[in-house]
């Protein structure tokens, strides 16, 4: 006995899934803006230290 049923290519078409924002999407959203934001302050900083000469010597 098969507990699956064979579905219809008209029922098929009525199918809709996927259209709402997950509380997922919006926390993988937000940790993307997180880290731009991070990304572009540590590189104003570097910009800012270069252009001011106020480097940690390598040594």
């Amino acid at each position: 006995m098969s507990l699956m049923s064979v579905i219809q290519d008209e029922d098929l078409m009525k199918i809709r899934g996927g259209e709402s924002i997950s509380s997922s999407m919006v926390n993988a959203f937000t940790n993307v803006i997180k880290v731009l934001f991070d990304a572009g302050h540590s590189l104003g900083s570097a910009i800012r230290r270069i252009g001011e000469g106020n480097l940690c010597p390598l040594e």
